[in-house]
């Protein structure tokens, strides 16, 4: 990404610690847990975070901490995130990701 000239900002937006499709143990311990909406939380919080950053047409995603829970459980998890990741890419919007 080249640097913004002097004077001028760069629009960043953070988010850390996505955890996608984590498994969430335990989950089913709580009576009336609605638990597929949460299953899929991580997800839409996602696709919300490309949404917004592609509106707000910032400059740069950072994504911090952790974006997967462990191993995946199928390469679903992977092709969902790259996919989304393309998104922003085909936006003009540099993704920086930090462990």
């Amino acid at each position: 990404m080249p640097r913004p000239r002097e004077g001028t900002q760069v629009k960043l937006l953070h988010a850390a610690d996505l955890h996608i499709d984590s498994p969430l143990r335990g989950l089913s311990a709580y009576e009336g847990a609605a638990e597929k909406e949460l299953r899929t939380a991580s997800r839409r919080a996602l696709e919300n975070l490309v949404t917004l950053a592609t509106a707000e047409s910032v400059d740069t995603v950072l994504l911090a901490g952790d974006i997967y829970d462990g191993d995946w459980l199928d390469y679903q998890t992977g092709l969902f995130f790259a996919n989304q990741m393309s998104k922003l890419r085909e936006a003009g919007i540099t993704v920086y990701l930090i462990s």
